[in-house]
């Protein structure tokens, strides 16, 4: 997920040996983040396994966690090492840019891990109407709808023609919303779990499997929280209208932990699903052994 703000506005407020230390993290986060987040893609494009409807919006998320890592913070970097360029203010091409592709996807990112939490809501609460209510094409079309948002938020912020306060509004309300659904995921499958006990095995199995994958998203979720929370909790320690200056030397460094966020991703899905690590290393050329103690699953969070 993106971190949006003015960097003319905090760049020149610090030191040079500052600017190349957040160069450097900058850039080994983008590094980092686009090669685990096409690594995402290219799964999900070549597996047929990992086709169910969490998976392709899993795709979506990453797709726009590499905009981030890929386009974004490298525009960042150049913006803080050229922060006295005529280039890089306000109403320039570069900071147009830079504005549309950053709100873009943190509107993207929080709409797809909303619409991947309402995916398992109704995984674990309907279980046997699933199938026919999350379809592919009920994936393609919620995956379309996420970006025809994203991308006409970012246009209209872009082109100043919407309040950042809206936006961050509408961020905010989504991620405590998804928060809020992940709390009820967990009492429902507590109870359906308690009610299957009686059930075939392969009912428990997929109920299980259910669970996990919903524990995987709230893992991302929770990281994603953690990321945001800093950017939310320092404009009251530190007042920008009181303390400009310290704010301005505060803020680039809470932005760094905002931007990590599009990095770490695809680094859960590898620690938390076999069936995504196995596909990672077929990508990588390398071996995974088998994970004895998981059984087969219909989808790919195993």
């Amino acid at each position: 997920m993106a971190c949006v703000a003015n960097c003319s506005g905090t760049a020149n407020s610090l030191n040079q040996e500052s600017v190349v230390i957040l160069s450097v993290i900058c850039a080994l986060a983008s590094f980092c983040g686009s090669f685990g987040n096409v690594l995402v893609i290219l799964t999900v494009l070549k597996s047929p396994s990992l086709r169910g409807v969490p998976d392709l919006i899993i795709s979506s998320l990453a797709f726009s966690d590499f905009t981030v890592c890929f386009i974004y913070l490298p525009l960042w970097i150049y913006g803080y090492n050229h922060f006295t360029s005529p280039a890089t203010q306000q109403g320039s091409p570069f900071k147009i840019t830079k504005s549309f592709f950053g709100y873009c996807s943190l509107i993207a990112s929080v709409s797809n891990m909303f619409a991947v939490t309402v995916d398992r809501v109704i995984a674990i609460r309907f279980p046997f109407k699933y199938l026919g209510i999350m379809t592919a094409k009920t994936a393609y079309t919620i995956i379309a709808i996420v970006w025809l948002i994203s991308l006409a938020a970012g246009v209209l912020y872009a082109q100043e023609m919407f309040s950042r306060i809206i936006l961050r509004g509408y961020c905010i309300t989504l991620m405590l919303c998804t928060i809020s659904l992940y709390a009820y995921i967990f009492v429902i499958a507590k109870r359906q779990e308690n009610k299957v006990q009686a059930m075939n095995v392969s009912t428990t199995r997929q109920l299980k499997t259910d669970k996990k994958a919903a524990k995987t998203i709230f893992i991302v979720v929770g990281v994603y929280a953690l990321c945001w929370l800093p950017q939310l909790v320092v404009p009251f320690i530190v007042n920008p209208s009181k303390k400009p200056i310290l704010f301005k030397k505060i803020f680039p460094w809470v932005q760094v932990v905002l931007a990590s966020n599009s990095t770490l991703n695809p680094y859960v899905y590898c620690m938390r699903s076999h069936n995504y690590r196995r596909q990672f290393g077929k990508l990588l050329g390398i071996h995974v052994s088998e994970d004895l103690n998981s059984s087969p699953a219909s989808n790919g969070h195993q």
